[in-house]
């Protein structure tokens, strides 16, 4: 079984999958956007947007995977009740992700040491996505 977060946009899929792709250094290896796609029915309870929305992406990292897509802004609902966990070995990688998620977002917990992690801090991105990243070893 696998189970990966599929993240919900309005309108910045294609943006957000890009500056992750190069934050965690992944490969962004699905970018359907509706125009390209307006032959294939969309699922059930699913509505049609603008040619340039994302219909479908998938971003993988190293063998993790985030999947996501546009909403039109009707439908869209800015995200609450989780947070994108990333774990990192070094407290220095640990930081550079963490301030990369931080420009242009809002830091929602200041990095800090804690009992479980030598750094931990969360921020929500500026695409709406709330992270939370923990750095393991100074």
């Amino acid at each position: 079984m696998d189970i990966f977060p599929q993240l919900e946009f309005n309108g910045e899929c294609e943006a957000a999958f890009g500056h992750y792709a190069r934050l965690f250094g992944g490969t962004i290896t699905i970018m359907n956007k509706m125009g390209d796609t307006k032959d294939v029915p969309l699922p059930p309870g699913s509505t049609g947007g603008k040619p340039e929305i994302v219909r479908f992406a998938e971003l993988r990292i190293g063998e993790a995977k985030i999947r996501g897509n546009d909403l039109s802004a009707s439908e869209y609902r800015v995200p609450r009740g989780f947070n994108m966990s990333i774990h990192l070995e070094k407290t220095t990688e640990a930081r550079r992700v963490f301030d990369g998620l931080s420009e242009g977002g809002t830091v929602t917990v200041e990095p800090a040491k804690v009992a479980w992690a030598d750094f931990f801090g969360m921020v929500t991105d500026r695409f709406g996505i709330p992270w939370l990243v923990l750095g393991l070893k100074g």
